[in-house]
């Protein structure tokens, strides 16, 4: 039996690392490991976990073979977690759209799962803009109200060019378990549910989301690597 591969193209800060990492903790799946991130240790803000990382699902595509696994996979890309964030001019021998192709060709990726947040973005935005200084949580905001509004659509057009596309509403998944969202989310991968689903998604919630209910927007405004970048071109 031919073993199916997604890739997880996701915008930064939209839980793209836990979300590969769920769908490999399914049936048929290789349960990779993952590891909790403590950034910015000795930040005026507390030793907070800011990140996951799961390096077994992780695919350089500058300079790595795809890392085929012998069962069903997802993978997530790096440098960049989509090729469609890019301008063809930063690239040097390929187009972003023939990189797209060549991602989709080499790893024989059945479709792309993109998870999005949809609802409930402040935690997101504030987790976005403790882990990018440049940006203000206003700008934070800003950034995901674009998202919602524009972003994600024009995004699903651009990979609907190369292959099959799913959309998942991760925050659904994450802040409010939503069984709809997971049902829709089996339906993608053909897979029973995982009995404890709930409890990784709380899990998420609790070490990543949780801590910035409690941290004030002025708190990480007024942080010296933030206000040295405050006149500047947040997206430089």
């Amino acid at each position: 039996m031919k073993n199916e591969v997604f890739g997880c193209w996701y915008e930064p800060g939209d839980a793209g690392t836990w979300f590969t990492w769920f769908i490999n903790q399914h049936k048929d799946y290789p349960q990779f490991l993952k590891q909790t991130h403590y950034e910015q240790e000795g930040n005026p803000l507390g030793h907070i976990p800011t990140d996951y990382s799961c390096r077994n699902a992780d695919w350089n595509i500058v300079n790595e073979l795809f890392p085929k696994a012998n069962t069903n996979q997802c993978y997530k890309t790096l440098p960049w977690h989509n090729p469609f964030q890019l301008e063809d001019n930063e690239l040097e021998n390929e187009t972003v759209e023939q990189l797209a192709h060549r991602i989709i060709k080499d790893s024989n990726t059945k479709a792309i799962i993109i998870p999005q947040v949809e609802i409930s973005y402040q935690l997101f935005a504030k987790r976005l803009a403790f882990i990018r200084p440049r940006f203000t949580v206003k700008t934070a905001m800003e950034i995901y109200e674009n998202r919602i509004n524009r972003m994600y659509k024009n995004t699903v057009k651009l990979v609907e060019q190369v292959t099959t596309v799913h959309t998942i509403a991760v925050d659904k998944l994450i802040l409010r378990n939503d069984n709809v969202e997971y049902n829709k989310l089996l339906d993608i991968l053909q897979v029973p549910a995982l009995e404890n689903w709930k409890a990784l998604s709380n899990e998420c919630y609790t070490t990543i989301y949780s801590p910035w209910e409690h941290i004030q927007n002025s708190e990480l405004d007024n942080r010296p690597e933030t206000l040295k970048n405050i006149n500047k071109d947040p997206y430089s």
